[in-house]
């Protein structure tokens, strides 16, 4: 065989199959949240459980703890921050055996009001699921093909051109399983932070990106709309926001369509030390149809369409 053919006879050779998940669950959209099916030690009641790649910790609905007697009356308190003008105080729950499809893992969640997660004719959202399981793995969200995929870390191929390293390798502390983007804003493509969130249900800006796209919330630009009832989540005290229609969102070789955003200077972008330039909370509504992997310890993430 001549070398010269080489090349050829390589290039042609298919690309190394993807290796099995180890775990592969079943999931739906409910209430604009990726949701999976997760039952507890001492009943076989199916709970839907948001899959949230932004939240810290596995949090449980408040009627679900009493229902399963898993409050703790020793338990210490944690301070949490998220979309809500107030903070919360969440109890930490006793320790109790949760089983994810074949993922069976012993778990202590944070206790909390998850009503206003829900939207109304929609099925009661019983939890989330947070980083403290999926950090742990190599985690796909299969919007396109309704699957949550769970890989040994290190298993997943991350060198796609639609995949990037973590926008913030320097992060430490509780900042260190969250998977952070580099975007590109608007047909300027203003430079901004992104932090992926699947428990968001809706692409939020704070006031630092509005403010490189050159946009207004004093009400003297058209091209911006208040939002009546603002961003509320778990501490049920809204925070201002607008609506605005961003013509391009793009990172690394992702590319959205025009889409409808938020504005508002949520709280957790404080928590998360991105107050102070522009930054985006990449929420569900930009991932649907696509695909969004997050290595271990979100080190490495891939945005695919």
């Amino acid at each position: 065989m001549r070398l010269s053919l080489l090349p050829l006879l390589l290039a042609s050779l298919p690309a190394a199959a993807e290796p099995a998940a180890l775990h592969s669950l079943p999931m739906t959209m409910q209430a604009s949240h990726p949701t999976v099916m997760g039952t507890l030690e001492g009943g076989d009641e199916p709970l839907q459980l948001v899959v949230d790649s932004a939240a810290s910790a596995t949090l449980l609905d408040s009627d679900v703890v009493r229902r399963f007697q898993l409050q703790d009356p020793n338990a210490r308190h944690h301070d949490a921050q998220g979309a809500s003008a107030g903070g919360l105080a969440l109890r930490s729950t006793r320790s109790v055996a949760m089983a994810l499809g074949s993922l069976q893992l012993q778990v202590t969640a944070l206790q909390a009001d998850l009503a206003s997660l829900s939207s109304a004719g929609s099925a009661p959202l019983h939890g989330i699921i947070g980083q403290d399981i999926t950090a742990r793995f190599d985690t796909r969200w299969d919007f396109a093909h309704g699957r949550l995929m769970l890989w040994p870390a290190q298993t997943l191929a991350t060198t796609a051109p639609y995949c990037q390293g973590n926008a913030l390798p320097d992060r430490a502390g509780v900042l260190k399983g969250f998977g952070f983007v580099n975007l590109r804003l608007g047909s300027e493509g203003v430079e901004a932070i992104g932090v992926v969130d699947t428990g968001a249900a809706q692409t939020i800006l704070n006031d630092a990106a509005a403010h490189a796209l050159g946009l207004r919330t004093d009400g003297s630009d058209t091209r911006v709309r208040a939002r009546s009832k603002g961003s509320e989540g778990l501490g049920g005290k809204p925070t201002p926001t607008w609506l605005y229609t961003l013509p391009a969102l793009a990172s690394a070789e992702w590319q959205h369509p025009a889409v409808e955003v938020r504005i508002s200077e949520l709280p957790v972008f404080r928590a998360i030390a991105l107050d102070q330039q522009p930054a985006v909370i990449l929420g569900a509504d930009v991932m649907q149809g696509g695909q969004v992997d997050i290595s271990a310890g979100a080190e490495r993430i891939c945005l695919k369409r």
